[in-house]
């Protein structure tokens, strides 16, 4: 392996804690659109010929509550409602628009529910609603100045403890929220379609964001991490997270899965990739903890490894006409290079760079390749075309090198 010191693109490695990375608050900005496919294309999903009822016969198990907003606060701040960042999608709400749901308690305006999952009796986690939950208790515990109200215009640039008594005692007291709670008895695979359902804050929820909901423990926590590690956001061109697209709607945790889920079977893969990736995180939830470490190190080796062949230009697709890189992620080239570099020895890959980015720029150039990463990409024929065409290309232009 080659030491972080001969690789000056690794500033960080993976804490051992794979729960404990915590993503910074920042203002809600317009992302770049830093990766090729479409959010369509990437969450494509293929028919299971399995109806979803055939096996047995499965429940939902559903409490509806209305919380007053103090109480809401209060299950919060004792972590009894998990407002976790890592948890889904990695955005948050502006202080104006924090501040917009607030006026809206104080005119009486309906709030859309929000859903929660009972992870433990008691004990909940947000599917859909954080954005609302956060701005509710960042105001009752002090932590927000209300700003661009238009209603309540006096009320601009006060605490909650600076407006007036009986407006801060109808929000706390009067002001309610409805709460779906989906029980823990119910079926983890209705718990999942619901889970697909859900668009009740205008924002769908993307194949990662309900793994996380559905399927949390040792092996998400990993992949987690892993997704945060600043060398692997390095070969994805995210310098700025606050702007990647990639990194708010967590397309790169999904990578991770996916590196997992195919690294040794994608050469027998036979269709319905999100599928296979919800399987496996099923299979995976409660990994032990030797396993975890060897995934941690495959990974952030097979990254370095990457970064070694085609440095700056990792993942991305060369445009013949115009004779440059996009810079863009290509989603469809991950899988390729990522397997393709597997196993091999960082510093052979380096010392053949020259021939591998030349290789891919001749590949770009032919109707084979160009088919495998355009259109249709997660189907078993593309899918294993595309990673021995790369897999070849690594073989020859580092001299047929043995893998490790």
């Amino acid at each position: 392996m080659v030491s972080n010191g001969d690789q000056p693109w690794r500033k960080a490695t993976v804490t051992e804690d794979y729960s404990s990375t915590v993503a910074p608050d920042y203002e809600e900005t317009e992302p770049d659109r830093d990766i090729e496919e479409s959010e369509a294309e990437l969450d494509a999903t293929e028919a299971d010929p399995v109806k979803f009822w055939e096996n047995r016969q499965r429940e939902l198990v559903v409490s509806v509550l209305n919380y007053n907003l103090a109480t809401l606060s209060d299950l919060i701040h004792t972590n009894r409602i998990d407002l976790s960042p890592r948890y889904q999608r990695r955005a948050r709400w502006d202080t104006r628009r924090q501040s917009a749901l607030i006026e809206s308690f104080l005119m009486n305006v309906p709030v859309p529910s929000v859903f929660l999952n009972e992870d433990d009796y008691g004990k909940y986690s947000v599917i859909d609603g954080k954005q609302r939950l956060t701005a509710v208790h960042s105001f009752l515990r002090g932590r927000l100045k209300l700003a661009g109200l238009k209603v309540f215009s006096e009320l601009n640039g006060n605490t909650v403890e600076e407006i007036p008594l009986p407006l801060r005692n109808a929000l706390e007291t009067r002001a309610a929220l409805q709460a779906i709670i989906i029980l823990r008895q119910s079926d983890t695979e209705v718990k999942f379609e619901v889970f697909k359902r859900l668009n009740t804050g205008g924002v769908r929820l993307n194949p990662q964001e309900i793994r996380n909901s559905t399927w949390p423990g040792p092996f998400n926590n990993l992949v987690l991490a892993l997704s945060e590690d600043r060398g692997f956001h390095t070969v994805l061109h995210i310098s700025r997270r606050e702007r990647s697209l990639i990194w708010r709607e967590m397309r790169d945790a999904e990578f991770v899965v996916r590196y997992f889920t195919f690294r040794q079977t994608w050469n027998t893969f036979s269709g319905g990739m999100q599928r296979h990736m919800d399987e496996f995180m099923v299979a995976h939830q409660y990994e032990q903890e030797d396993s975890l470490a060897e995934m941690k190190l495959d990974f952030l080796q097979t990254v370095e490894n990457v970064y070694s062949a085609f440095g700056d230009n990792a993942f991305q697709r060369w445009v013949p006409k115009t004779g440059v890189w996009r810079k863009q992620v290509l989603a469809a080239l991950f899988d390729a290079q990522m397997f393709a570099c597997r196993g091999h020895d960082p510093k052979v890959l380096l010392g053949s760079r020259e021939l591998l980015l030349e290789g891919m720029q001749q590949l770009f150039n032919a109707s084979d390749f160009l088919a495998s990463v355009d259109a249709a990409t997660n189907t078993p024929t593309l899918f294993k075309r595309r990673i021995r065409l790369v897999q070849q290309l690594v073989h020859r232009s580092t001299g047929g090198q043995e893998l490790t």
